[in-house]
């Protein structure tokens, strides 16, 4: 067992997003806040010393996760709120922080570079 230089930051859906989730035109089934539990973001971070520098690592980053959320529901931008700020960020998203992360693996991590889809397209929405 290794661990690795990271902390990890864990992203759960809070019930204005899942409010929004269920207001998608394509919802056949409502979605519960429990289910949405089930398989949440997990993102690595470094390591960090003082838990103010995480806060602020976040707010850094919050837009790009918040994007990344969305488009997991929605791929039509149009249907994303529209003032996405950092308040609305935490409002609608848990962030849960962990500073231990263990690897049980020898080999490499694998990476591949997240791409967001074109604006217009549409899975739910």
């Amino acid at each position: 067992m290794y661990t690795i230089n990271r902390s990890i930051c864990v992203i759960k859906p809070k019930a204005p997003c899942i409010e929004w989730v269920n207001s998608l035109p394509d919802t056949d089934e409502p979605f519960t806040l429990e289910e949405s539990m089930n398989d949440c973001t997990a993102i690595l971070l470094p390591e960090f010393d003082v838990e103010e520098n995480i806060d602020n690592y976040i707010k850094h980053l919050f837009a790009e996760i918040f994007e990344m959320e969305l488009e997991d529901w929605c791929t039509n931008k149009n249907k994303w709120p529209q003032n996405r700020t950092y308040q609305l960020f935490l409002d609608w998203f848990e962030i849960e922080i962990h500073s231990t992360v263990y690897d049980p693996f020898e080999d490499n991590i694998k990476k591949e570079k997240y791409v967001p889809v074109e604006k217009g397209s549409a899975n739910i929405g």
